[in-house]
Formats: C-alpha cells, structure tokens, sequence
C-alpha cells in the first residue's frame, strides 16, 4: 500500500493534487476529518502559518481560531513531543483544557492523532486526523506519519530532475536513493550493487545531508517525484 501511495505522489500534476493524494490515503485508513499546515521555522517568519488543507467543518474553524485554540491542549503537547501521538495520550492539566476536549467532541472530533512535522528546509509543519473510532489509531499511527511525511517534504521544496542537479548527488547516491524507495533495507541495497553494508551507510548520510532529509521515507518521496525510482532512470 505504502508503495503504491508514494508512487501515486510522486506522480501528482501539481500541489493540489499531492494533497489529494495524502487525503485519499487518509480516508482509506480511516480518518475523513484532517488538518494540515505549514510554517517558516526563521524567527523573524513563524508567523507565517499556512493552513494547507483541512476538511473540518466552518463552525468549527470560527469556534477554535475565534478562541478555543488557547487551550487546545493537542497542541500544548505537540510543542515537547517530536514523534506522532494519539489524542488520549495527551495530558490534560487543566479545566479548561478538559472543557476544550468535551467542546472537540460534541463537533465530532472525539478520536485522532496529531504529528508535527520538521524537516530540513525551513520549514515546520503539523498535521491532524480524525476518524470515528479509536479502535485503529495505534495499529495506523506510523502509518499515518510516514504518509504524511513524505507529502510535507514536497510540499516545502518543488522538487524536480531539473532542481535536484543542484545538489550534485553522485550515480551510487541515486542509486541507493533508487532502492531507498523500492523499500529496500541497508543490507539488500549492499548486495544488490556490490557494497558493504558500511558503504550504504556511508552514502544514505551523504544522501541525507546534501538533501537536508531525515528519514528513509523522505528519500523515498524524492526519489519518486525527481524520477530517480523510475527503473529507467539514467544515473550517468
């Protein structure tokens, strides 16, 4: 399923229809109800923020930006958590955090999962999604996070065969970024094409570096919007 997703975004026409895509998958598993957004990380632009896509209701958005969001304690805890989290795993320290919750409720947004979202090219995101039961939240959690990661890294930098030459990655590097996407562990790629497991290493950090990433399922997102995954991609 993974694989399909990623190479369904990689193949979208353009910005709206990568957030089509990551839509679509979340309704799949479950969660009809999402909201996602990005940030300038720079000081002087965090308030910058940028509502990308959200499919919760109008009276909703009025009711939480015209006050509720004060003591949404979602994102309190989304502030000193760095990986995705469910909603009743969330403390609630205060009464009116507490009434914040029964008022999510009542519009419907009982059971979720919040992330933030952080990768290396100045800008932060975070993402929401609800669903009607809690039944499924810990078995898609990561599920949820990848997905949702590797739309956010295309969404922050218009990645394409044109901009990637920039960065100056060698024919091995786009190799391993070939079998980074088909899912391949560190030991597979090493014997695919000949190296040890050491060199794989060697060449995933330089792969991370170069194109300020920080997950395999990063590399894979890029691998599938710049062509490199496509088998007849030409490395020389």
């Amino acid at each position: 399923m993974f694989a399909d997703y990623l190479e369904k975004l990689g193949n979208a026409a353009d910005e709206n229809q990568e957030i089509h895509v990551w839509s679509e998958a979340m309704a799949s598993l479950g969660f009809d109800r999402h909201m996602y957004g990005i940030r300038a990380q720079a000081a002087d632009r965090v308030g910058e923020h940028l509502v990308e896509s959200t499919t919760f209701t109008e009276d909703w958005l009025g009711a939480y930006y015209g006050g509720l969001h004060k003591d949404d304690p979602v994102v309190a805890y989304s502030t000193v958590c760095s990986l995705p989290f469910v909603w009743t795993d969330c403390p609630i320290e205060t009464p009116e955090q507490r009434a914040f919750m029964g008022e999510a409720a009542d519009a419907g947004l009982r059971y979720g999962v919040s992330a933030p979202l952080i990768v290396g090219s100045g800008y932060e995101g975070a993402v929401t999604v609800s669903g009607d039961s809690n039944a499924d939240l810990q078995e898609h959690l990561m599920a949820i996070y990848a997905m949702t990661n590797a739309m956010h890294v295309l969404r922050v930098k218009n990645w394409s065969k044109d901009t990637l030459k920039a960065f100056k990655l060698t024919p091995r590097e786009q190799e391993v970024m070939r079998w980074i996407a088909a899912g391949k562990d560190d030991w597979t790629i090493g014997c695919i094409l000949g190296i040890s497991e050491n060199g794989v290493h060697f060449h995933k950090k330089n792969i991370f570096r170069k194109l300020q990433l920080n997950s395999r399922v990063a590399v894979a997102a890029v691998a599938q919007k710049t062509g490199i995954a496509d088998a007849n991609y030409r490395f020389w």
